[in-house]
């Protein structure tokens, strides 16, 4: 691929895009986030981004829906539209959003394609503020399960938010 370069021409100068791939979400179930590092602004700053991510309900039920002699459900959709609720607000719009599934050979079931979607949520008392959202494409089963960090992660700063998840 051809490297992005962005032109700046208030200062003069050219810049190569740089965007670093997102971070595993660092919840297995419930909401999470995921972060990456890009230079695509104005600027050619490097910045922190930061989406909102939920791999699976917590709770869901494991292997309830294998077909026999199956080994892994990657992915599960939501069997209804549902609203997205992050700091006891929900988002405007309802999703049908897609969820990884489980694998039964001790493998563990991850995104493997996803994509980000800036989601507007409303609070009881009508405020309104914007998101951006991860939205599960396709899964799969691996080996190389990035669950084992869960415990360096006590409680998550989005920046310019005063929300923690806690365990």
């Amino acid at each position: 691929m051809e490297p992005r370069i962005l032109y700046n021409p208030l200062h003069g100068q050219k810049c190569i895009v740089q965007t670093t791939s997102w971070s595993q979400c660092s919840k297995t179930c419930g909401t999470g986030i995921s972060t990456r590092v890009t230079n695509d602004n104005p600027e050619c700053r490097l910045v922190k981004e930061t989406r909102i991510c939920e791999v699976r309900p917590c709770g869901q039920s494991a292997y309830s829906s294998l077909k026999k002699g199956k080994k892994c459900s990657k992915t599960k959709k939501s069997p209804e539209p549902v609203r997205f609720a992050y700091a006891g607000c929900s988002s405007v719009k309802k999703y049908r959003p897609k969820y990884c599934g489980s694998c039964v050979d001790g493998r563990c079931c991850t995104p493997q394609q996803t994509r980000t979607v800036k989601m507007r949520f409303r609070c009881e008392d009508g405020e309104t503020f914007s998101k951006n959202v991860m939205m599960i494409q396709s899964c799969k089963c691996n080996y190389n399960c990035p669950h084992a960090n869960e415990a360096a992660f006590p409680f998550y700063r989005l920046f310019n938010d005063i929300h923690k998840f806690r365990d």
